[in-house]
């Protein structure tokens, strides 16, 4: 009995063992032995359960639902067609906009139409005189009449290299002379020498501002000089004259009586005014107006013209008689501006001094 208690422990714990785990294929049996072929029946045996797992998982309902739901979130998931909306019926609709017709286009062998020329102002020559006379002008233009000139604004005794001489005077007696540099003991800095006399390898050198350094003095700089040339009054009355004599020659000498409202001392002179004055005498172009007694009102009306500036007897200068086109002159300056050309006074017995 107890042999037969005993067989029957071992049959039932053997099946036990076969049912809980399979039995596991010997190592000499698969391969032959060895450590590398463990290894490998152990990588086996890992894929074997890996993909078991894999089978089981996709198997579930849970894995089908989350699949499914990330494919149609998945931006590369094409949606589905939606269904085709139906056709709207046309409707007559009222006209809202009106249709501007186009001009129809030229033929090319059709030439383009000529562009209209510009509006020119008609410009009126100026009075003719016959020399030694200058055109006598009025509050309303030319009047048609003329004076006679001084006879030191018409004759000259010189030549035109006294007024060469006299213009190149005028221009460099014009110039500031204000530029200026400084050396080397007048730029700031440089009080410490740059670095040892010897021992360094580079040249020599005392102050970072001599004049071969860079930020350094000037040697010969300009430090500021006069351009003045001075010319003899008598070379000046004869240049003065030469200029003045040659407006005069070419007809470009005008006297004036009086300005538009000019004499009535409070009445208000306009620019317009003064324009249109300026416009019935002719083309005047450049114009110097000399007048002493020319009043506030006056002289900023014709500040407010172009190509027209004033000048009194004393500040009339010869470049402005040279560049000037036109010269208006006040008949009570003409005896001023004769003593300017080198007119001699004239005494009580009527002799010249």
């Amino acid at each position: 009995m107890a042999e037969k208690k005993t067989t029957t422990k071992k049959t039932t714990a053997a099946t036990t063992a076969k049912t809980r785990s399979p039995a596991k294929p010997s190592v000499a049996g698969v391969t032959g032995g060895g450590s590398g072929t463990r290894a490998k029946t152990k990588r086996t045996e890992a894929s074997e359960h890996a993909a078991t797992l894999r089978r089981a998982t996709e198997a579930s309902p849970r894995t089908q639902a989350t699949k499914t739901a990330a494919t149609e979130a998945s931006p590369r998931t094409k949606p589905k067609p939606a269904a085709k909306p139906a056709a709207k019926r046309a409707v007559a609709r009222p006209l809202t906009r009106t249709i501007t017709p186009r001009p129809a286009r030229a033929e090319r062998g059709e030439k383009p139409a000529a562009p209209q020329p510009k509006r020119v102002r008609e410009v009126r020559p100026l009075p003719e005189v016959p020399a030694g006379h200058a055109a006598l002008i009025g509050q309303a233009g030319a009047s048609g009449e003329t004076i006679a000139l001084p006879l030191a604004l018409t004759t000259t005794d010189r030549g035109v290299g006294v007024l060469f001489q006299a213009f190149n005077a005028a221009r460099a007696n014009a110039r500031q002379g204000t530029a200026s540099t400084k050396t080397r003991a007048q730029v700031r800095g440089g009080g410490a020498k740059p670095w040892r006399q010897k021992g360094t390898g580079r040249a020599r050198a005392g102050s970072i501002r001599s004049p071969i350094w860079r930020h350094g003095g000037v040697v010969f700089g300009p430090n500021g000089r006069t351009y003045w040339q001075r010319l003899p009054e008598k070379m000046r009355k004869s240049a003065f004259a030469e200029a003045f004599a040659d407006q005069a020659a070419r007809g470009r000498v005008l006297v004036f009586d009086a300005l538009p409202n000019g004499r009535t001392p409070d009445a208000w002179i306009k620019t317009s005014a003064m324009r249109e004055w300026l416009d019935g005498i002719g083309d005047t172009g450049r114009t110097i107006v000399v007048a002493d007694d020319m009043t506030d009102m006056a002289g900023r009306a014709f500040a407010n013209l172009a190509r027209v500036e004033v000048r009194s007897t004393g500040t009339l200068r010869l470049t402005d008689l040279l560049r000037g086109e036109t010269i208006l002159v006040s008949r009570g300056t003409l005896d001023t501006l004769a003593a300017r050309a080198g007119a001699r006074a004239a005494t009580s017995d009527g002799e010249r001094s």
